[in-house]
């Protein structure tokens, strides 16, 4: 297929308005940490751990990634409160420094341009289901002027505005424009305090006193600890999200993980088209997709420093450019 004719087949593929599937390569390029630096970072604490439990930590980490090691490490309950602190302190650090960033100029800002192309058609609402715990999807829903339904209340990036007749029709538009984010590993501002209260303090720089971050580390904790709420309630609204939707667009995600997989899984073996946007596919996505036959399909990545290989169902190609990348995905194909 030449250039052209790949354009507008991924076209074809999004021209429902597709539920976004944000993974962590989505992040990594506003400078938010990947798995090698949150391993990096882990070993860093090492003072603070029970020795033993560290060394069979490093032991396994120098045969296996970040998630088996912890997988595979007998760890203790105090050591994983403290993963899960070292997590959050390292994650929410860089988010901040994007928020500063985006602060300064959101005209770079990809997934913010990203909500606009998907949410213009009517009825004026988009989708994202994330494993990120970081606050990317939010900032892009303040920056279009749309409302962000988390679960819960309030935003993030705010402006002065005095009672008008334009204010209140912006208000109007707002409320119309909805950008639903299910964050189903948690997020950055999610806390339970000590008695047993879940809250959500938006860009707090520390955890506040008497309270623990309400996110889910990498590791086999994530899954039993997902039966409590507010995990249930969202895996639950993304899983009838997975449903409703009509295509799927999948930026930096790995196809690694049971929260989300069963339900866009089951909707793309049963027809509706997905594409996936990736510096490098994993293994795990070429086999859940390629391998097992999904008939409507393009895996976008990176070929080259300046070329772009695309994977579709009966053929593959490469093209010059990086629209592999979310911003010139944007500008190129969309």
């Amino acid at each position: 297929m030449d250039y052209k004719g790949c354009l507008t087949y991924i076209q074809n593929l999004l021209e429902n308005s597709p539920l976004i599937v944000l993974g962590s390569g989505a992040s990594i390029p506003y400078g938010l940490p990947s798995m090698n630096d949150l391993a990096t970072e882990i070993k860093r604490h090492e003072m603070e751990f029970n020795k033993t439990e560290y060394d069979a930590f490093c032991e396994n980490l120098s045969k296996m990634n970040l998630e088996e090691a912890l997988d595979a490490t007998n760890l203790s309950g105090e050591s994983q409160g403290l993963i899960r602190k070292i997590v959050w302190e390292f994650i929410n650090e860089r988010d901040l420094y994007n928020f500063k960033n985006i602060a300064s100029d959101s005209s770079s800002f990809a997934i913010s341009s990203l909500l606009t192309k998907v949410i213009q058609p009517a009825p004026n609402v988009a989708v994202v289901v994330t494993t990120n715990y970081d606050r990317n999807a939010e900032y892009a829903a303040d920056i279009i002027g749309a409302t962000a339904v988390t679960g819960f209340e309030g935003g993030i990036i705010r402006k002065p505005e005095l009672p008008s007749d334009r204010v209140r029709n912006q208000r109007i538009r707002a409320r119309e424009r909805t950008v639903s984010i299910w964050k189903v590993h948690g997020s950055l501002d999610w806390f339970i305090n000590s008695k047993g209260e879940v809250v959500s303090y938006p860009l707090t720089a520390k955890i506040p006193d008497g309270h623990a971050p309400l996110i889910i580390p990498p590791g086999k904790d994530k899954y039993s600890t997902t039966h409590g709420e507010p995990f249930r309630d969202i895996i639950s609204q993304a899983d009838t999200a997975f449903s409703n939707a009509g295509s799927y667009l999948c930026i930096g995600y790995g196809f690694n993980d049971e929260h989300i997989q069963p339900k866009l899984l089951t909707q793309i073996r049963n027809g509706k088209p997905i594409v996936v946007l990736t510096h490098e596919a994993t293994a795990s996505c070429k086999q859940h997709i390629i391998n097992e036959g999904v008939s409507k399909y393009a895996i976008v990545e990176c070929a080259a420093p300046d070329k772009t290989r695309v994977s579709a169902n009966g053929w593959n190609g490469e093209f010059d450019g990086q629209f592999w990348n979310l911003s010139e995905f944007i500008k190129t194909v969309w």
